[in-house]
């Protein structure tokens, strides 16, 4: 507390009450006479936010469809419009390709306007950012990640709700699907505490 009071220049009362919340929120763990420290995120922990996301974002998914507009397809079209040269992808640094993910999943979130799957999907992704597993996002899983958003968005263009809705759950299942096989050739990869560098 007290050298966050003193790099941010506040009083240390609401530094405790953040990490106070961040402990509700499971994002921290708060030792007496120690200090806080983030939560490590087992690799089984991370496979059970999986299968939660499948269920809340294809509902997401589902709500969108009612409120998407053609300008909104149009937008969500160029997020990774750069990205379908499959030749260089490989050339995109992971920031880069992590940061349009999370916009179309959040974009697609907020098209939901249902102001409680909201905040219980960004709850899942607070813990998320925990994982450190950067290099799963392999230039194959790419790929597939990208046709995967194209065809969710080929459903919400067209208003179908149930494809919007399987699309988005199959895309999650997909990602868990992938995660699963490279952990099984390198489990090392998974194993708490270790954080290897992305490529």
């Amino acid at each position: 507390e007290r050298s966050v009071s003193q790099k941010i220049g506040i009083s240390r009362t609401p530094i405790r009450e953040a990490l106070g919340r961040l402990e509700q929120e499971g994002l921290v763990r708060v030792i007496p006479r120690r200090g806080a420290f983030p939560v490590t995120l087992s690799f089984n922990d991370y496979l059970d936010i999986l299968t939660i996301r499948e269920v809340l974002e294809g509902l997401a998914a589902r709500l969108a469809v009612d409120h998407v507009s053609n300008a909104k397809i149009r937008e969500l079209k160029q997020v990774f419009g750069k990205f379908h040269d499959v030749d260089k992808l490989s050339l995109i640094g992971h920031k880069e390709y992590a940061l349009a993910n999370v916009r179309f999943h959040r974009e697609i979130l907020k098209l939901s306007r249902n102001t409680k799957l909201i905040e219980t999907i960004q709850g899942l992704y607070d813990h998320l950012s925990l994982v450190p597993w950067s290099n799963i996002e392999i230039t194959e899983r790419r790929v597939r990640s990208i046709e995967e958003h194209t065809r969710i968005l080929n459903a919400l263009e067209i208003r179908d709700s149930d494809m919007a809705e399987k699309l988005a759950r199959d895309h999650i299942k997909s990602l868990r699907n992938d995660v699963e096989r490279v952990a099984r050739i390198n489990p090392i990869l998974f194993k708490v505490g270790n954080q290897p560098k992305a490529k």
